[in-house]
């Protein structure tokens, strides 16, 4: 179908004005929730769902419209796994309630993807990039911020309000106001991908320190996994930037070997240092996290066994479920191998993978322009796939949630790159992918 006969929906104003509320209201929800109180529920959580809302609605209107094959295979999934967790949650035996707030939680952090895989204007990607980087950066520098003053900071500053401050020793640890400093450091590896992708791409001095304040706020985490994966994560970001080329391939694998004996380095030498004590299970908190996490996993593996096919029920290890229905606290492919059983989260993870694919060949692409987005999205998974066995980072509101706005804007950019006379609009130095 020619670009010309395909209907518009909404203006293009409308579409980017209610693509950029939505970033800035989930970049922004912890500060929204704790300085202008609604009540008993959240403010970030009223106005995020609200938006999501909005988002999917614009989004299956788009599905009226003509659409290109892989658009309509990626929309058509989320719906068929949509309406397989429906399908599921009915027959299920947890309380109702847990059910269906579990099935909302998960479908307003997912199906905003229907809108933002659909943009594909370049004006309107490039104002949402910009939303997302600077967002990201203030996030990194208010991280930083966090752990500088943290102990001057009131507590309405420091974690989301009802929580407490979070710590190790006599160091506290920043959280964005975005959940908790797992959730905030998860965020904050995308973003030290997605600038490193800028920077590569653009060769800007803004986009190198936005990539040092982020890897600055992750490490003042003291969150082992995300520093350790932030690593592979940065190393396929420079990989796929090159296109895999020998030469290139040759060059990460010293990188990792160099990286590997100045590990061992810092282990000998720097024993004092909280990261290398959390890294080694030197002190008390840390080594209890690990038995913890040891536990969890064992836990869930025998309620798996025994459960394979339809597992423990939807709704019975998310936010909405009480402590008598709780296995494990930790770990997002166990809480969705308990609360949907093997079958169905196989297929889902397998979808998930086949959205990577189109991705993946748009930055490989030696034509391809402006990558940046696309590169962070796939890198990113150097983090989420080995991480998840062990936190439940992605599971947060805000990072579930970002993680389908990168995820659908990747998959619009591999579509748009694909339209014959749709290339990306350049702008200078501040172009965006």
């Amino acid at each position: 179908m020619p670009e010309a006969k395909k209907m518009v929906a909404f203006s293009e104003g409308l579409t980017s004005t209610t693509g950029i509320a939505y970033l800035i209201v989930l970049l922004a929800a912890g500060f929204l929730t704790n300085f202008v109180p609604t009540g008993a529920v959240n403010t970030g959580t009223i106005l995020l769902y609200s938006l999501a809302c909005l988002l999917s609605f614009a989004g299956g209107f788009y599905l009226l419209n003509p659409l290109r094959k892989q658009i309509a295979i990626a929309a058509l999934s989320i719906l068929v796994l949509s309406g397989l967790a429906v399908f599921k949650a009915a027959f299920d035996s947890n309380p109702a309630s847990q059910r269906v707030q579990e099935l909302v939680i998960y479908f307003l952090g997912a199906w905003p993807f229907l809108f933002f895989i659909q943009i594909n204007s370049p004006k309107v990607r490039e104002r949402l990039l910009k939303t997302l980087a600077i967002g990201l950066f203030g996030l990194s520098a208010f991280g930083i911020f966090q752990s500088i003053f943290a102990k001057s900071l009131p507590l309405s500053l420091f974690v989301l309000q009802g929580d407490h401050a979070f710590g190790i020793g006599d160091q506290f640890r920043p959280t964005g106001l975005t959940g908790n400093p797992i959730i905030f450091s998860s965020i904050l590896v995308f973003g030290s991908a997605f600038f490193a992708a800028l920077w590569l791409e653009k060769r800007t001095f803004g986009f190198l320190l936005a990539l040092i304040c982020s890897l600055i706020a992750n490490f003042v985490t003291y969150t082992r996994a995300s520093f350790i994966l932030a690593i592979p994560v940065l190393i396929l970001v420079w990989l796929l930037h090159n296109r895999f080329r020998i030469k290139h391939k040759i060059i990460a694998l010293v990188i990792v070997v160099v990286a590997v004996a100045g590990g061992e380095y810092v282990f000998v030498n720097g024993a004092d240092s909280t990261m290398v004590q959390r890294l080694q299970n030197s002190d008390d908190a840390s080594l209890v996290s690990t038995l913890g996490h040891f536990q969890q996993i064992q836990n869930a593996s025998d309620a798996i066994v025994s459960h394979p096919w339809a597992g423990t029920g939807m709704g019975s290890q998310g936010n909405s479920a009480g402590p008598e229905n709780v296995i494990i606290s930790d770990g997002t492919w166990w809480i969705l191998l308990l609360e949907f059983g093997v079958p169905l989260t196989i297929l889902i993870v397998s979808m998930l993978l086949l959205a990577l694919i189109p991705i993946s060949k748009y930055v490989l692409r030696p034509e391809s322009k402006n990558r940046a987005l696309a590169i962070a999205t796939l890198s990113f998974h150097a983090y989420i796939l080995p991480s998840n066995f062990i936190n439940s980072a992605l599971l947060g509101h805000i990072s579930y949630a970002l993680y389908w706005v990168v995820l659908g804007l990747s998959l619009a950019a591999a579509n748009c790159d694909s339209i014959p006379g749709k290339q990306f609009v350049h702008s200078g130095s501040r172009a965006y992918p």
